[in-house]
């Protein structure tokens, strides 16, 4: 598991289709560990020489971090909230701007002048927090735009693969649920409107494990390729419908147990919705997708 997330090298263990693999079983599980802080920081901190991360990672729209360079190197100042996986991390991933270049450094949990403050989520099963930095030296500092397109690639794919895996078991055990629970004299799937419920939950799920794997592949075979950042979208957006639309019909077709936080559903449903909301969700890849779309028609032109 680990040279899967962490390698780094010229020649790799494992291949971005092995990471989706791990990131669907990790989100079918409700995977508590540093899976998306390991996945995105390892391989950097590999090539810089430093080693596998069990770390945590600055969540999507961080704002009021900044950093400046001194004669005494990198600095860290600002707040940042949400934390991934802070819980047990000994070492916290972000990017930011240095002198108007964007840039990822890795602190570790107990330098000077970083105080992390764990945090209650919607997400019961993924720890997160808040880390103040004042005046903090990080440990590794990274640029280039190569590097940094490879950690956003990497991590675009663990969260779609991961939000896969919550739509596929949600929907296995729902499928099961339906086929055995009794109302009315007959099972709750045999009504037409379930059936017709099922079938279109499936089908999502479906058009989405295509559209992750394909992406995989083409993180796979051409890593730095403009037709890879644009699968990369369209699987972060579908993964992001798909787990929010089939964790809530989940809790729908349950009847009133499911809405009991203790269910293995209502689990699930926020698990798929506080992904999306500490990501982005589906308007972020959309928006990346128009992006992308707009940037290959100035090209032809």
């Amino acid at each position: 598991m680990g040279d899967i997330l962490c390698t780094g090298s010229a020649e790799p263990v494992g291949t971005a289709i092995d990471l989706a693999i791990l990131a669907e079983e990790a989100g079918a599980a409700l995977y508590r560990g540093p899976l998306v802080s390991t996945a995105v920081g390892g391989p950097l901190l590999t090539v810089a020489g430093s080693g596998a991360v069990d770390g945590a990672l600055l969540g999507a729209g961080i704002t009021g971090l900044t950093g400046h360079r001194g004669g005494d190197g990198v600095r860290v100042n600002g707040t940042a909230e949400p934390v991934w996986e802070l819980d047990g991390a000994e070492s916290i991933v972000g990017e930011l701007s240095i002198d108007g270049e964007r840039t990822v450094v890795v602190l570790n949990r107990d330098t000077p002048g970083v105080t992390a403050t764990e945090l209650d989520g919607l997400d019961p099963s993924r720890s997160l927090g808040r880390v103040e930095f004042v005046d903090a030296v990080p440990d590794v500092v990274i640029t280039g735009a190569t590097a940094l397109a490879a950690l956003r690639r990497r991590g675009d794919l663990v969260v779609a693969a991961e939000l896969l895996g919550v739509a596929q078991r949600t929907f296995d055990q729902t499928l099961d649920y339906v086929a055995g629970r009794i109302q009315f004299g007959r099972t709750v799937g045999s009504f037409q409107a379930i059936k017709h419920r099922v079938a279109d939950l499936l089908t999502q799920v479906e058009l989405t494990r295509s559209a992750v794997y394909g992406a995989a592949w083409q993180l796979t075979t051409a890593p730095e390729s403009p037709r890879t950042d644009t699968d990369l979208a369209i699987a972060g957006a579908m993964a992001a419908d798909t787990a929010t639309a089939v964790t809530r019909a989940a809790v729908q077709l349950h009847g009133g147990i499911a809405i009991t936080w203790e269910h293995w559903a209502h689990r699930y449903l926020r698990r798929a919705h506080s992904v999306v909301a500490l990501t982005g969700g589906a308007p972020r890849y959309r928006r990346r997708l128009a992006e992308l779309v707009d940037l290959e028609d100035g090209h032809r032109d």
